[in-house]
């Protein structure tokens, strides 16, 4: 097994590069063509763009949880190596 502690410091390691893929389903992309043909063209044109903003918003949110979490078992991982054998 590879030592995340030795990939990251020589530099293989990017957070830019781990992607979470998310297609659509069936059902949802059923649902997105539905919704869209009842749609005016300006009506498409708001929506597209506030599913453009929603994905920003919640990439910003996921960005947010992931240095929270990284903060978190940083200090996990002090904790643990200063007081060594007492845990």
């Amino acid at each position: 097994m590879k030592s995340i502690f030795r990939e990251l410091y020589y530099g293989n390691v990017y957070g830019k590069d781990i992607v979470a893929q998310k297609k659509m389903d069936k059902s949802e992309l059923a649902l997105y063509e539905k919704l869209k043909a009842l749609l005016s063209e300006e009506g498409n044109a708001l929506f597209d763009e506030f599913l453009e903003m929603t994905a920003e918003s919640q990439d910003e949110d996921m960005l947010q949880a992931y240095k929270r979490g990284m903060a978190t078992g940083m200090l996990l991982a002090f904790e643990a190596f200063y007081e060594g054998e007492k845990l």
